[in-house]
């Protein structure tokens, strides 16, 4: 079966010093948020004009189920950081960016069929959607036919491309007919980059009245937050200007499939002429990238943020500034050089101590307003601690899994000073699967900052049956520098790890996926995906001698600790064990010495050459027979 990552809803499941400015990756890019938020939509009285016979005629196969070819828009319109200058039409109410057709020519959710909607499609040729009215449409019964039309209208650069829905109706299925001829105009606006639903004139069906359930809204590149806004009605006898605006996707029960609340209609409560959506585009964007929760383990701490730029000018010397306050108190001003349409950057800022053990810091990043862009700023609240550390700000309510892959791992990588690892929290949202289990594995990291080495693997556990945090107990692992911790879902279900949204973009080089234990992807890269991942970690100071339980009464020696050019490894004997394999690891998890030792009646000693080695913390890992243990050595 196809694996997929899954995310959901909590509401369905009941989901250095100073571096300067670098670009993100393209594929970086293309992950970020629609530069449109629920917040920045409007329902609003308005005017609608129909077309006439302005512009051209949009010619289909059908007045059913048919998609258009591709329709200049007459400009370049911006949307989910891509310049589009044509779209296709579809007749069941929306619209594709770009000259490439949606995948299907019956998108829209079916009463009785398992039909889905442009928004609901993980079809990669399902993504930048506008949908004014998605429904299963059909002609309508007023004179004159049925017609689609588009027209660009203004001068440059104030043009407005109108795309027009004249005289179609709701086909009959389960339910009546509701409108027996409804039109609709969707406009895009050159420069702003913002968009409108306007909503004309209805002529109500003869039969039974309502409720049906239509689509109405944009979406990028998925179903996360912040690729999504819908237009929302929980009620068909409720007026359209109760219409609100959400993000994700309307509620589902817990099977995933029947919708509870879409934008619901009636044939007696049409929209009043004129009814306007509004979804206005911000043309500059900010994330801040640093921990939620944060200890004197990752000090000095370097924060970063990611900065979209969504309008239509390249901008220039453009000053991003951060200001710490609270339990410290630090600013420091960085300079993006150059940032065209579309394009994205890493902004990482001069890194400042963590001293106390409780209270908080308010971390703002802030943009200063240029020709075209508003003055911007994000500000989030960073908790202090003396031993935890997290990315998230908040308990999460989101939950994210794959689906038919047995032993992936989503990991989250962390970057301290030396410590022990003592506890590592994953989050869970929403039911677990009947007799759900995981592990938590903790990781090196390679030389290019992906999880390397396992150091530690947990016994299998079970998920818990709800949403919590379930806290699991680690022997005093050494870790230092980057590290990775990870849980792995054992069967193929959905594991329900909880997440929270990164918005307009996932930071990179932290959170990451594998499906075969083997080949890692960086979770930023995938498109559409902005999953900042809920699993904490508690450190403690110092390093562990040996885990004794594990090799027999003596446990593991090294002598001398710290070393210089050389130690001496002893080790017990194992009953049952002829050999032990041992290997060394530096602190990113790179296997540096290996070798197999023979085991005495009474264990054996063997020296370690360790003069071409680098100083820092390493760890020894011994595996004899059944029995495993670790043990840290310093070099200095």
């Amino acid at each position: 079966m196809p694996q997929t990552l899954l995310f959901a809803n909590v509401r369905a499941w009941v989901r250095r010093g100073l571096l300067a400015v670098a670009m993100l990756p393209v594929a970086m890019a293309a992950a970020q948020s629609i530069p449109y938020t629920p917040a920045g939509s409007a329902n609003v009285a308005g005017t609608y004009t129909d077309l006439g016979a302005a512009g051209a005629a949009i010619a289909t196969a059908n007045t059913d189920d048919a998609n258009s070819a591709a329709q200049d828009i007459g400009f370049t319109f911006t949307f989910n950081g891509t310049a589009f200058t044509q779209f296709v039409l579809n007749t069941n109410g929306f619209v594709r960016l770009g000259a490439t057709a949606p995948s299907a020519v019956d998108l829209y959710l079916g009463e009785a069929s398992n039909n889905v909607d442009p928004i609901l499609s993980n079809n990669a040729a399902d993504v930048n959607i506008l949908a004014p009215f998605n429904f299963d449409l059909a002609a309508g019964t007023a004179a004159g036919g049925t017609e689609y039309r588009v027209a660009t209208t203004g001068t440059q650069p104030n043009r407005v491309c109108t795309v027009q829905w004249k005289n179609v109706q709701d086909k009959a299925a389960t339910a009546a007919t509701q409108y027996a001829s409804f039109s609709f105009q969707l406009k895009v606006y050159e420069g702003t980059n913002a968009i409108e639903f306007v909503y004309g004139p209805v002529v109500a069906g003869t039969g039974a009245a309502g409720p049906r359930f239509p689509v109405v809204g944009i979406k990028g590149s998925g179903l996360s937050d912040g690729q999504t806004v819908l237009a929302e009605k929980t009620q068909s006898g409720l007026p359209w200007s109760a219409a609100t605006f959400r993000t994700g996707y309307y509620p589902i029960d817990a099977t995933g499939t029947t919708i509870l609340n879409t934008h619901n209609f009636r044939s007696n409560v049409p929209p009043d002429l004129g009814r306007t959506y509004r979804f206005v585009a911000t043309p500059l964007a900010l994330a801040v990238y640093t921990l939620g929760k944060a200890a004197g383990y990752t000090s000095p701490l370097a924060v970063q943020a990611g900065v979209v730029n969504y309008s239509n000018t390249t901008l220039t010397n453009l000053p991003v500034t951060l200001t710490v306050s609270g339990a410290t108190t630090f600013t420091n001003t960085q300079t993006v050089a150059s940032l065209a349409p579309g394009a994205a950057a890493l902004v990482t800022f001069a890194t400042y101590p963590i001293t106390a053990t409780s209270g908080t810091n308010t971390i703002a990043v802030a943009v200063p307003a240029t020709t075209g862009t508003p003055a911007l700023s994000q500000t989030i609240t960073q908790t202090l601690s003396a031993s935890d550390l997290s990315y998230l700000t908040a308990d999460p309510t989101l939950g994210v899994g794959v689906n038919n892959a047995a032993n992936s791992v989503l990991a989250v990588g962390y970057r301290i000073n030396s410590a022990v690892l003592t506890t590592v929290t994953p989050t869970f949202v929403g039911a677990g699967a009947a007799g759900s289990t995981y592990q938590v594995v903790v990781y090196g990291a390679t030389s290019t900052g992906q999880p390397g080495a396992a150091l530690y693997t947990s016994p299998v556990r079970a998920r818990p049956a709800a949403t919590s945090p379930d806290a699991v107990a680690i022997p005093s692992i050494p870790v230092s520098g980057k590290f990775f911790v990870g849980v792995r879902t054992i069967g193929t279900d959905n594991i329900g790890l909880g997440y929270q949204d990164e918005s307009p973009l996932l930071r990179p080089a932290t959170f990451y996926l594998t499906l075969d234990g083997t080949a890692w992807t960086d979770i930023s890269s995938l498109n559409s995906v902005s999953s900042r991942l809920a699993v904490d970690v508690t450190l403690g100071p110092g390093t562990p001698t040996a885990t004794r339980a594990a090799l027999g009464n003596g446990g593991l020696v090294a002598f001398p600790n710290p070393a210089s050019r050389d130690f001496t490894l002893s080790l017990p004997a194992v009953a049952g064990a002829r050999t032990a394999a041992v290997a060394l690891f530096n602190s990113l998890g790179q296997r540096v010495q290996a070798r197999t030792l023979d085991l005495a009646p009474a264990g054996t000693q063997a020296r370690f050459d360790v003069s071409s080695l680098a100083p820092g913390l390493y760890v020894v890992r011994v595996q004899a027979g059944s029995q495993a243990a670790s043990l840290s050595v310093t070099l200095q």
